[in-house]
């Protein structure tokens, strides 16, 4: 779930590949998006999701554009005026948490992968703009849940290879600093207004919270 920028509008999705609109004032249903009848042939790649969702964002800067992200390897750009497909299609993150992200005209995804989890897309183009190496051995592999931007050359993200978190500079592919949870994986990640602090947190009952300095 997540509110347009107006705050006018919220948006939720989820198993059953429906995306509905809501009106934050009434609390009212005003529109759903609904996913794809395999039944009656509908399996244009804008026309929905094809698998669950779990992802969901409003563009921080643009009132009615939003993405979702889930099982079906895809990331879909919405706009919510435009009330039966989407407009633009990544293809290639699978996403299976919190792992979407916007910033301008870049998106950050965070796959359940063994490699190359962590990337960065051109919202324009839907193009692959870089892997960013995520820390922790290749035995383990990455397979993230979750991802943030802290600014627009920082990230925060985590899942269950290492069962932790990092905060990795994009320019530099700097890893910055790690929340490491004593083998629990890392379902959720947060950025303070400021991106100067974060929380981190996971199975078990794991909340972390830390500052970067």
């Amino acid at each position: 779930m997540d509110f347009c920028l107006d705050g006018s509008v919220f948006a939720t999705a989820g198993t059953d590949r429906h995306i509905r609109l809501y009106d934050s004032c009434t609390m009212q249903l005003f529109h759903t998006l609904e996913a794809p009848d395999f039944m009656t042939g509908d399996v244009a790649v804008t026309s929905g999701a094809s698998r669950r969702i779990f992802a969901l964002r409003f563009h921080p800067q643009e009132n009615h554009i939003f993405l979702t992200g889930g099982w079906d390897n895809s990331v879909k750009v919405w706009d919510k005026r435009i009330r039966k497909e989407a407009q633009r299609v990544i293809n290639g993150p699978h996403i299976c948490g919190p792992g979407l992200d916007i910033w301008g005209h870049c998106v950050l995804t965070a796959s359940w992968v063994p490699r190359n989890a962590l990337q960065l897309w051109d919202l324009r183009t839907s193009q692959l703009q870089k892997n960013l190496p995520f820390p922790g051995g290749h035995t383990q592999g990455q397979f993230l849940y979750a991802a943030q931007f802290c600014d627009p050359d920082t990230v925060l993200a985590g899942g269950s290879g290492t069962c932790g978190a990092g905060v990795i500079r994009i320019s530099t592919h700097q890893v910055l600093g790690q929340i490491l949870l004593p083998h629990k994986p890392v379902q959720a990640v947060a950025v303070a207004c400021g991106g100067c602090v974060v929380a981190v947190a996971g199975v078990g009952g794991n909340l972390h919270i830390a500052d970067l300095c």
